[in-house]
């Protein structure tokens, strides 16, 4: 399942994290959309369910939103240990997570190829943001990227490394940005396209579409999304969304997400 040696596209395993509640209806939804375009595929859930597959794994602390750097390193853990050599990169979302991979790997596939770099190399790709006392992270809502070298890295050298957080709970996007800059010097990239426009996307795309005339969605208000973007550059209608859009976040309704797809 390594990068196909015929059309030089990476090959993506797909890791999801969600809960049993949303089995019937979410994954469900995601299973006949999205997921099919992935080589590889597992979630990550309260219980285990092979015609999903869903596993459940063992992590510190409880199963809860305000604990979930503790999944999400038992999560990359467990990747790191079984799935590590077969594929060339691991996309982690959530399950309100509408993806494209097809998308995604032709844009992989680019980015290996301008910097003449291999999978085993180190990526971090996602959706940027930076608060004001944060670093630069990856949003996990929209999902991120890693490659098989970024991902050895963590599951064989920072995953039980101190300064790796291996304490932490909360904000397991920033607190894996901080890991992977402090220990390994590796940093999310820029993944707008040559006009500016993003790939990932944290908000909806009614959201994105509607703006400016927009004021808060998941907490976030207009004015803040776009502080808080790397780029600092408010994102008007179709300028919004680059044509090789990878992700959309908070797709929560199984009929949106089929309605999207």
């Amino acid at each position: 399942m390594r990068e196909s040696e015929a059309s030089g596209t990476p090959t993506v395993m797909c890791i999801l994290i969600s809960t049993k509640e949303f089995h019937a209806n979410r994954i469900r939804a995601i299973r006949e959309t999205w997921a099919p375009y992935c080589d590889g595929f597992l979630v990550f859930s309260t219980v285990s369910d092979p015609r999903i597959p869903a596993i459940s794994i063992p992590h510190d602390g409880p199963e809860a939103y305000d604990n979930l750097w503790q999944k999400t390193r038992a999560m990359l853990k467990y990747v790191g240990t079984h799935y590590l050599d077969q594929f060339d990169f691991f996309y982690k979302g959530d399950d309100d997570t509408y993806a494209i991979p097809h998308h995604l790997k032709r844009y992989l596939r680019d980015i290996l190829d301008q910097h003449q770099k291999t999978a085993d190399d180190d990526f971090f790709i996602g959706r940027r943001f930076k608060w004001d006392w944060s670093p630069i992270y990856n949003s996990g809502g929209p999902g991120y990227a890693m490659s098989r070298g970024t991902l050895r890295k963590y599951a064989e050298i920072g995953w039980n490394h101190s300064d790796c957080f291996i304490n932490a709970t909360r904000e397991e996007d920033i607190v894996l940005a901080k890991c992977l800059s402090g220990m390994f010097g590796i940093q999310p990239i820029d993944t707008r396209d040559d006009e500016g426009r993003h790939r990932f996307h944290h908000m909806s795309l009614s959201w994105l579409y509607a703006w400016p005339n927009v004021s808060v969605f998941a907490g976030i208000s207009a004015e803040d999304y776009v502080r808080f973007s790397t780029d600092g550059r408010p994102l008007e209608k179709e300028m919004c969304c680059s044509p090789s859009t990878v992700s959309l976040h908070h797709v929560k309704n199984p009929a949106l997400m089929r309605h999207i797809h």
